[in-house]
């Protein structure tokens, strides 16, 4: 058997603290982590940045699930397997080694011009590696899965900051009329939808695509501005926390509601989860930082009224 495909060395590494701690650094690559460190991230660590990490994370995700569905790779025997997430989803590429490239690597670029520099870059390799050794660990990828989910992260990781630091390219974005932008947006959504290697239990991930299209429309109605939360910084994290809790339930109402719909694989399945996609997105980033603007300027008010 190939180095790439072999898994027999796998088990004998396997201890109960070591099944416990990649268990939990695995739980780091599944969407319910991703979208929630997004909010918070978005909310207490700078808009700006983390709407560009979450367009970056959610574009490679959605090219992930392309390459599965396309490639159809089986995932390693299941007599290997302690991770039971994975659910009917195929091997190559890893997701988990593919997302951590983009989110930890672009988060680590991002602040390099400030004196956390090395220590973003270090922190970064970090955990890239070990989201990818988790996956070999827990049994659930091989060598060659991880090793393209590197390699495919790394591509869409330089493509997105080439595209940054263009200077035409990065100025023609920044100038592009929101009904453009969402019309490009759109367009490409349609294409990847009509083209994707749809089969029995293998569907395109649309509400992905829709929150990336609210976070588009959100950014915009925002007007690309930082948002700043009042008070000092640790009422401004408690502010964070707690704005990611209501993230938290506007997605599990805008996931669960499409569902209990029952539309299974009809006509009308696609529009509905993109447009509840929609409404998370511009929920996060739109709705929820006007609410806290209005309550902080309602008391803000109130108390120069009181005084």
């Amino acid at each position: 058997m190939s180095i790439w495909n072999d898994m027999s060395w796998v088990p004998a590494l396997r201890t109960p603290f070591l099944n416990q701690m990649f268990e939990l650094i695995t739980l780091m690559g599944y969407p319910l982590f991703l979208v929630m460190f997004l909010c918070f991230g978005y909310f207490a660590l700078g808009s700006k940045r983390f709407f560009h990490t979450a367009m970056l994370l959610m574009a490679a995700g959605l090219v992930n699930s392309w390459l599965k569905d396309i490639g159809q790779d089986p995932r390693p025997a299941a007599e290997f397997a302690l991770d039971g997430g994975v659910g009917k989803s195929y091997g190559w590429p890893s997701g988990h080694m593919q997302i951590a490239v983009v989110l930890w690597g672009y988060l680590a670029y991002s602040v390099r011009d400030t004196a956390y520099k090395n220590l973003a870059y270090w922190a970064a390799s970090i955990f890239i590696v070990l989201q990818g050794f988790s996956r070999l660990y827990l049994g659930v990828h091989d060598l060659g899965d991880v090793a393209s989910g590197f390699v495919i992260g790394c591509l869409c990781l330089y493509a997105y900051i080439a595209a940054q630091n263009h200077p035409r390219i990065s100025s023609g974005i920044a100038q592009l009329p929101m009904a453009q932008a969402v019309g490009c947006l759109l367009a490409l959504h349609l294409i990847y939808t009509i083209f994707y290697p749809s089969h029995v239990d293998h569907h395109a991930p649309i509400w992905f695509a829709g929150a990336m299209m609210g976070w588009l429309l959100g950014h915009y109605w925002m007007r690309g501005g930082d948002e700043n939360l009042p008070g000092p910084r640790i009422v401004q994290l408690l502010i964070a926390s707690g704005l990611t809790g209501l993230s938290f339930v506007w997605m599990a109402l805008t996931t669960r509601i499409p569902r209990a719909l029952e539309l299974g694989e009809t006509g009308m399945a696609m529009p509905i989860n993109y447009g509840f996609g929609i409404l998370f997105g511009v929920g996060v980033i739109y709705v929820l930082p006007k609410l806290v603007s209005k309550i902080t300027g309602s008391a803000s008010a109130s108390a120069s009224a009181s005084a």
